[in-house]
């Protein structure tokens, strides 16, 4: 259950439950003590008036009358509900002639009369036992003095109330304190929280700093490491971008100069010619390819700054069937078909605000695939929308993807263990889902080995 709360509410939690289980523990110490030490005083007190009532009686003495009676005065408040007993033992015997109307056991007067003196509680009522030697008659003395400390009682339940009280006060006073030291604590890093906040990829020259902590506590020391991590990143981003620049410059050069070499060998041969088709397609591939170099140029750009430019309004049922034209243009033996028995009347509810040369890569990415795999079969593609969403199904019945292979279709280069010869190179589907997460869509895969794929790609809608 702790596992998932938030830090502030286990600090709360932890620091109210022990520091309630101490105030317990000590509110219980403090009863029992008390209780033990009144307790004890009352005894004393019995046995003071035991020996007084033994020595009276025994002693029998003129000048101990006046004494006897101030005494008793004195302790008639608090032994007011008490009873002395006078039980008399044979001399030299060690059990007494017969056991009184008392709940103590004859074991209690046999230690009594071993040890000289004993003690019993019984229920609230005390009894304590002296055993005197009688000179002046014939048998011994045993005096049971039995009260009922309603004065000790009263401060025990006063004490109790205290404790109760003030412990309910003081745990309040504690969650209130834990609240408020808890918040104190986690300040820290909440600001740093904030300030990563801050951070994107496009300004990883962002530093954090602290106004609670120093370079030497642990959070001085958490803050110096996120710093150098994006010192680090600063520096890794920095030169990825200048690769991807100037690896793109380096290509495009070479691919125009091929694709205008193409284009001009291709107007200088006639259309018989066996190598007029084949100059043609080096001259498509060559724009085709530095179109997917402008276009993966303009993503990684877009990736470092978390945004997608050259947004306009696009059709995807017009888009998608440019695409289809492409591919057929390429493979002859294409096939798609098209579902358009759920789109609405109003061909404007099928627009979307993207950018128009990545989402044609996106779809390109996915239809040629479906194609590839598809063991030459029709692929099909389903659109329908809702009042919020657009969606987009493409199906095939080829190979599929093995199970195991799934949770790593989207990883750069990963390609799936049943593919074989057929060719790829492991990013068509990574390029796709970055581009429709950068413009807020969401692409999901669903397959089956030997059954076939259905990729679903659901893109917001353009409200008008």
């Amino acid at each position: 259950m702790l596992s998932v709360m938030k830090i502030r509410t286990k600090i709360v939690l932890l620091f109210s439950i022990i520091s309630t289980l101490l105030l317990v523990v000590f509110a219980l110490y403090v009863s029992y003590f008390t209780y033990d030490s009144l307790q004890t005083k009352f005894f004393h007190r019995l046995e003071e008036n035991a020996v007084i009532v033994g020595d009276h009686i025994v002693n029998q003495k003129e000048e101990n009358k006046e004494l006897y009676i101030q005494v008793k005065r004195k302790y008639l408040k608090q032994l007011s509900e008490g009873t002395d007993h006078l039980l008399r033992v044979v001399k030299g015997s060690d059990s007494i002639r017969f056991k009184p109307n008392l709940p103590m056991p004859m074991s209690f007067y046999k230690d009594v009369l071993r040890y000289g003196k004993g003690r019993y509680m019984h229920n609230e009522t005390a009894f304590v036992a002296v055993f005197f030697k009688d000179q002046l008659h014939h048998d011994n003395l045993i005096v049971v003095s039995e009260g009922v400390d309603e004065y000790g009682h009263d401060e025990q339940r006063q004490l109790d109330r205290t404790l109760i009280t003030g412990g309910f006060l003081a745990i309040l006073l504690i969650i209130l304190m834990s609240f408020y030291f808890a918040d104190r604590l986690l300040k820290p890093i909440k600001d740093i929280n904030s300030d990563l906040g801050k951070v994107d990829i496009a300004n990883l020259d962002y530093r954090l700093s602290s106004k609670f902590s120093n370079a030497k506590d642990e959070l001085g020391v958490l803050i110096a490491n996120l710093n150098s991590m994006l010192s680090r990143l600063d520096i890794s981003v920095q030169s990825q971008q200048s690769f991807i620049g100037n690896a793109s410059h380096s290509l495009k050069t070479p691919l125009t100069i091929i694709g205008g070499e193409a284009e001009l060998a291709r107007n200088l041969i006639p259309k018989e010619h066996e190598a007029y088709y084949s100059l043609e397609t080096i001259s498509k591939y060559a724009d085709k390819m530095e179109l997917i170099i402008n276009n993966l140029l303009q993503l990684s750009r877009m990736g470092f700054k978390g945004e997608v430019d050259n947004k306009v309004l696009i059709r995807i049922d017009e888009l998608l069937y440019e695409i289809y034209k492409a591919e057929r243009s390429i493979h002859k033996d294409f096939r798609l078909s098209f579902d358009l028995t759920q789109i609405p009347e109003d061909s404007d509810e099928l627009t979307v605000f993207a950018n128009p040369d990545l989402f044609y890569i996106a779809f390109s990415n996915i239809i040629s695939n479906a194609y590839k795999y598809g063991n030459g079969e029709q692929v099909q593609v389903a659109i329908s929308c809702d009042d919020r969403n657009i969606t987009i199904k493409v199906f095939d019945k080829g190979i599929g993807i093995p199970q195991k292979d799934q949770p790593h279709i989207f990883t750069s280069f990963y390609r799936a263990s049943n593919v074989g010869d057929i060719y790829g190179n492991g990013l068509g589907l990574v390029l796709a889902k970055n581009i429709f997460d950068l413009h807020g869509a969401e692409l999901n895969l669903y397959s089956a080995e030997g059954e076939g794929t259905q990729v679903v790609v659901t893109l917001p809608k353009i409200a008008f």
